[in-house]
This record gives C-alpha cells, structure tokens and sequence, in this order.
C-alpha cells in the first residue's frame, strides 16, 4: 500500500488537468482530485496529528455514556471480529462497523473539531473512517496525512459549490451529508482507487447521504457522524468489487447538488470548473479554517462563552461579584442555526443552548464536560439566569465595527445598579487564529480520557504515537479498559 501510494506520488505532474471545454462533471471532478490531484505543497502532518489526538480523546471521553454503551453493545453482535478496533475498548471489529462506532462516538460529546467558516466537524467523519481503513488495508503516516488532506479539502469545497448555508438551512446536518463523499474521496487517495471505481464510490456514497438537524441534542446527531464514515467504508469496499452506481450522481439532474443545494445561491460559474478551484484553494487552506473546541457544547456557543467570561474577569477586577439581572446576546445572520429555540431538559440539549452556557460561564467562570451532566443541569440557580438571557441575530454587531470576518458573538450584561458589560468576539480560542497551545491539548485530552474512565497516562500515550506516526498505529495504545 505505502509503495503503491508512493509510486503514484512521482506521476502527479504528468495528471492531466480537467478540460472544461469537454462535458466534465463535478463527479469527476471530485473523483480525479481524489485518486490523481496533486498532493499539498505544504506539510500538515503536525496538523493531521492533533486531529488525531484530539479526536481519539474526545471519542474515549465518551466511554461509557448511554448512546456509547447503546452502540457498543449492538455492533459485537453486528460484527464481533474483524481487522478494526473499537477504540473505547480495544475489542476487534470490521472496518466499517469501527468506522460507525467511533465516528458516533467521536462526536457523542460535540467536543471535537470544527471549520470556523460553516458548520462542519470534519475528524469526527474523517478520522475515524482513514483509520478503520488505514488498519485494514496498512498505511503508513504520510499516505495517512494526504489522504487527509484530501478529505478536509473536498469537505469545504463541496460545502462552498452548494453552498452549505441553504444547504443547513433546509435541515440537513452538513457534517454527515457532505461528510459522507469527503470521506469517499479521503478513503480513495489512502486505498489508491482509480477515478472510474472512484466515481462509482462517490454515487454509492451520495444516495445514502442523509442527516437531519432536527435531532440536535440526541444520540442521533453524533449517530450522523459515525454514519457518514460507515458509508464512506462501505462506499469504497463495495466499490472496489465491482458494484456499480451513476457515474454522474453529483450532477445530474435530482443528483446530489441538485437535491441538497441550489443552483441559483451557488457560485457563480460551472460547477466543475468551481469545484476543481475550491478543491485546490483549500488542500492548503483547511489548515486556516479549522479549529479544536475548548468546550463540549456546540460551537455556536462558543464565542458566547468567551465574551461572557470576558465580561465575567472585568467585572471581577472591579471588586463586583454580583450577578447580571439581565443578559442580551447578539449573533451574527445564521448564527442561531445550530442552537436550541426552546429550553433545554437534558445535559446533552444543553450543549446547544446558548442560554445555558451563558448561565454556567457567569455562574461558574468556566464550562467544562462536567457541565452536562444531568447533576450539573438541575442547579437551579443556572436556570434562574438562564430565563434573564434572550438571544437575537443582527446583521451589524451592536458593538464595535460593523465589520467582521466569518461571525461573532456580543454578550451584554445589565445589572442591578444600572451598570453594563459588553463584550464582542469573531475568534474563539482554539481556532487556528488562535490555537490551543500544546499544553492545552494536552489538558483537554487528560480531561476527556478521566471522564471516560481511564487513567490520565493513556493521554501521553495517545500523543506519543500520533505524533510520531499519525495513523492507524494509535489504536496500539487503545487496549481493553472500558468496563462491558
């Protein structure tokens, strides 16, 4: 595997470019990047890494919570051996049944990456999916990092050619819609496809795409995300043996673009000719438009959080410790999407109510996993402050500039004595703007594999080996330790 990926490294300058004067599609498009695009210019393998850390340890947070248990349980009766593990307990799987359950339960706790600029948690279907296949098949890092290269691409220039933005607006959950042929084209580049079964795997993929927004705060949301690596597995297997799909499921009419986009909204030009452009704008790009979370909620809490506990230290450093009577939230047009409208009644619906964080940051001065449980949920003086937030959108923010770059979030707080605080922020910690430091890294994912039962050394362990290979070798130091 590594020598065939390496031979096909020598030939990319000799790989035609699509010729827009012929009838070329966006199928194969996608399909020619995947098995044949040029790798990246850049190394992103200290990148793909603390992917890689970040998303095994937000998995094993997971451990042993309901919808992890739930799923675990099905899939040793589903398929009790095979070439792949199950990370949260070390037990022997099939590719595509570790694919499902890791990638589920890398996003159970909404704490694992995101892409600042649209609503995509892209290691969560990724990761799980090159390294289910990666132990299958044999891989070695720098295949397992280009591969990934091309997965993180193919997700926003696929996001950007719908666009994604009527795209969520329709209900769909993006990070399993789109993630789904992101992982096609990621699993084609590690396994070597040509771009004929490519495209055959592309429309296998992309008739199984689904995912409703609707289920936000249930165990079906992170479901989407394991579902979405499943497919893709399953997509490339299937298609390497010869079954068959529409060649031109992307763009043919009621094909994938059609049904879950809008011609009229999408960029202007011809779809292929966008693609291809989007595709080599972000082989390099993605490592600008990612982020990994310091909180486990969703991320368009996330600037909340920070200008609430901004205004939470200033208001300390005056000597004030009393509460604000009342709190207005203001995000940018679309910022409300993935967030609840109604109050939360569980821990995991409160990871999508900015209500709730706001409450727990002002009350708290921090919004850690230990915020969602059902325990912490029932403090009834968060829910008192809870009821004094109202949350609204605006085009221009209410303070600052009306300028800003991909969104923002402005938390004013009213108190007793008719003082205000407000803060504005566009660019959360944890950004690429704005990265988390190695040793923050290192604490999130101690935090994550003690809440799921494990001790904190398996942490170092993780990131031991995922940064001296990235790649499937990670799941050597995923031994059985989760309890049946």
């Amino acid at each position: 595997m590594a020598e065939h990926v390496a031979q096909r490294g020598t030939d990319h300058a000799s790989i035609r470019r699509v010729d827009h004067g012929a009838e070329v599609g966006t199928t194969e498009v996608l399909a020619e990047f995947a098995a044949t695009g040029a790798p990246v210019a850049a190394d992103h393998s200290a990148e793909v890494s603390r992917a890689l850390v970040d998303t095994v340890a937000v998995t094993l947070g997971g451990a042993g919570a309901p919808g992890e248990r739930i799923l675990r349980g099905w899939s040793r009766a589903e398929s009790p051996s095979g070439p792949a593990t199950l990370w949260t307990s070390g037990e022997p799987t099939s590719a595509s049944t570790a694919a499902l359950v890791n990638g589920t339960v890398a996003h159970l706790l909404d704490f694992d990456d995101i892409s600042p600029s649209m609503p995509l948690h892209p290691s969560a279907v990724l990761i799980p999916a090159l390294v289910a296949l990666g132990e299958a098949r044999g891989t070695d890092s720098s295949a397992f990092t280009e591969s990934y290269d091309v997965g993180a691409a193919a997700f926003r220039a696929l996001a950007d050619i719908l666009p994604q933005h009527v795209h969520y607006a329709r209900g769909w959950h993006s990070t399993s819609t789109i993630g789904r042929l992101a992982a096609v084209a990621a699993l084609v580049r590690l396994v070597g496809l040509d771009a004929g079964t490519a495209r055959n795997a592309l429309g296998i993929a992309s008739s199984l795409a689904a995912g409703s927004r609707l289920n936000f705060g249930s165990m079906t949301k992170p479901l989407h995300a394991g579902a979405a690596a499943r497919d893709a597995v399953m997509a490339v297997e299937l298609s390497e043996a010869g079954f068959t799909a529409n060649p031109a499921e992307l763009e043919a009419p009621n094909g994938f673009l059609e049904r879950y986009g809008d011609p009229a909204e999408a960029p202007v030009g011809l779809p292929a000719q966008t693609l291809e452009e989007r595709l080599e704008y972000w082989t390099d790009a993605w490592v600008q438009d990612w982020g990994i979370k310091q909180y486990a909620s969703c991320y368009g809490t996330h600037r909340g959080i920070d200008a609430m506990l901004a205004i939470r230290r200033e208001h300390a450093e005056a000597g004030r410790q009393d509460c604000p009577i009342e709190v207005r939230a203001t995000l940018h047009r679309r910022g409300t999407r993935p967030l609840r409208s109604t109050p939360p009644t569980t821990g995991t619906e409160a990871k999508f109510s900015l209500e709730y964080t706001l409450a727990v940051a002002c009350l708290r001065g921090r919004v850690a996993l230990a915020d969602f449980t059902e325990e912490a949920f029932a403090d009834e003086q968060v829910h008192a402050l809870m009821r004094a937030v109202t949350v609204a959108e605006n085009r221009v923010p209410p303070v600052g500039p009306a300028d800003y770059t991909t969104g923002f979030t402005v938390v004013e707080a009213m108190y007793a004595d008719g003082s205000t605080r407000a803060a504005r922020v566009e660019v959360t910690h944890g950004q690429s703007a704005d990265p988390l430091t190695d040793a923050e890294l290192r604490a999130k994912a101690v935090d994550c594999v003690l809440a799921g039962g494990y001790e904190a050394a398996v942490a170092d362990q993780i990131i031991e080996v995922a940064t001296r290979e990235p790649g499937p070798a990670v799941t050597s130091v995923l031994s059985r330790r989760n309890p049946s």
